[in-house]
């Protein structure tokens, strides 16, 4: 399915700042909460000359699954979007780093980060501490650096991306498919089958 008249992106090839504003003009934007345009980010990051991307797997609430079902069903994307993440940034490395609650997600990850074959990026699993999801608590765990009251990751050489972000730029650059829908967890006592959906936006 292609919407918007896009077409797939030869991503390996494209100059960096020609790769942002591919990303840009597919709307592309931050799935972990915050929804900060991604070129706009990775711009900031490439300025900044950061060493690191840092995929966010850890999910933000107890009650939220959304980004657990997309690395069980999608890791390919995941990991795909993370690489195409590490073009736009300028990055050395790429972590990818979820909690050890998620065996499934874990295993379709690790199996994705093989069949990639790309050493730049590697998986992280950290304990399923409350809220290790939130950015400046994931950086410090993963990195040992903390980011300054006041200051954003790139200060300390870092990038944040959701796994939700990496599978959409995937898709975006795959299938031409700008950013119209995300997974999201529907769930509380009032459902009676609490479930992830991919929902339009």
């Amino acid at each position: 399915e292609r919407e918007g008249g896009f077409a797939p992106l030869a991503w390996a090839a494209l100059d960096p700042a020609v790769l942002l504003e591919r990303l840009a003009a597919g709307g592309l934007a931050g799935l972990g909460g915050a929804a900060f345009p991604t070129a706009g980010k990775l711009a900031l990051a490439r300025a900044a000359g950061v060493e690191r991307l840092l995929v966010n797997g850890a999910e933000c609430e107890p009650w939220i699954c959304c980004d657990d079902a997309l690395m069980r069903e999608r890791a390919g994307d995941v990991v795909l979007g993370t690489r195409i993440l590490l073009a736009a940034c300028g990055a050395a490395r790429a972590t990818i780093a979820l909690e050890d609650d998620k065996p499934e997600a874990r295993a379709a990850v690790a199996a994705a980060v093989a069949a990639s074959g790309d050493d730049r990026v590697e998986l992280v699993v950290l304990p399923a501490v409350y809220p290790l999801g939130a950015e400046g608590l994931l950086i410090a765990a993963v990195t040992g650096r903390e980011v300054p009251r006041g200051a954003l990751p790139p200060e300390v050489g870092v990038v944040c991306q959701n796994v939700g972000t990496a599978a959409g730029v995937a898709r975006f650059a795959t299938n031409g498919l700008p950013l119209v829908s995300r997974v999201v967890t529907v769930t509380g006592g009032g459902m009676r089958r609490p479930m992830n959906l991919e929902a339009r936006i």
